[in-house]
């Protein structure tokens, strides 16, 4: 079946400190495709519903290769995993748009829920909307491995990291709620922190590394607010030259969202994957869960 095709510009903000797209940039060019494909042409051929109200249930990727900015566009490639009764699940594939072989950058699903935005409730996939859908399902493309080892609950683990989190104005999506891009945002600020509170010598003295896979699963709006976020940080896994971080981003009174990342220590001078520095594993297994 066609895959929606939209080519997507690369920003020069979207560098990290490594040189390379950041991670987080990744989820704004899914989303940028993803609006494209169901906002503007799922409504010119018959679905409209899908541009009125659908928020993110699930987010999984893979990062399969660094991205440098370059003038020419990306292609992201989008098509159906699976049509449910009130959920349905996007695929995708981030590659250069221009090349004659396929060379990928990232892969990743989205979960998707369709929703009343007047009654904040969830509806069922309508009939249009189902027949628009699965003119795009392709159930044989490549999945994304994101997600690492089981997740702990916060309650089994020995000790958790807790970084405060400002939601800022313009973090807000059309909606009115924190656009799910900004989540990985808020995980990235919690993990940074982590490294300089738990490592010694903080970030300055960290051998370097990379996210390897992403997930984050949404489990409530997060409407403008002046108080903080908490974002938990803990430890799942730990490799011989990798590891596991499991979050919940929450309040006093419940949890919005809940992530894993992992994360592959490297060596960006000889462009490679590292073992772990002793120092290192001594700052995260004060994190790790319970009787390991």
């Amino acid at each position: 079946m066609p895959r929606h095709i939209t080519e997507v510009p690369l920003r020069w903000a979207d560098m990290d400190a490594y040189r390379h797209v950041n991670n987080t940039a990744y989820l704004r060019y899914l989303q940028e495709a993803r609006v494209d494909m169901l906002f503007v042409h799922a409504a010119q051929r018959g679905a409209p519903e899908l541009a009125a109200g659908v928020v993110v249930n699930r987010h999984e990727i893979d990062y399969l290769a660094p991205l440098r900015f370059r003038l020419a566009p990306l292609r992201v490639e989008t098509w159906v995993r699976e049509v449910r009764n009130a959920t349905f699940t996007l695929g995708y594939e981030i590659l250069d748009a221009d090349s004659e072989h396929r060379h990928v950058y990232a892969r990743a699903t989205t979960v998707l829920v369709p929703y009343h935005l007047a009654t904040s409730s969830p509806r069922r996939v309508s009939a249009d909307e189902r027949a628009v859908l699965e003119t795009y399902v392709d159930a044989d493309g490549a999945r994304p491995r994101a997600g690492g080892a089981a997740r702990p609950a916060r309650s089994e683990v020995a000790k958790t990291h807790v970084y405060s989190c400002a939601v800022r104005f313009d973090d807000l999506d059309s909606y009115g709620h924190v656009n799910n891009v900004q989540f990985a945002e808020y995980i990235q600020e919690a993990r940074i922190d982590f490294v300089e509170h738990s490592f010694a010598g903080g970030v300055a003295n960290h051998g370097g590394s990379v996210v390897a896979g992403q997930s984050i699963e949404y489990l409530a709006p997060v409407p403008f607010r002046i108080e903080p976020l908490q974002v938990y940080v803990w430890v799942s896994r730990i490799g011989a030259s990798s590891f596991d971080l499991a979050y919940e981003v929450a309040d006093e009174h419940q949890v919005f969202a809940r992530c894993a990342t992992m994360i592959v220590a490297y060596d960006f001078d000889a462009h490679r994957s590292r073992q772990l520095t002793p120092t290192e594993q001594a700052g995260l297994e004060p994190f790790l869960k319970v009787g390991t």
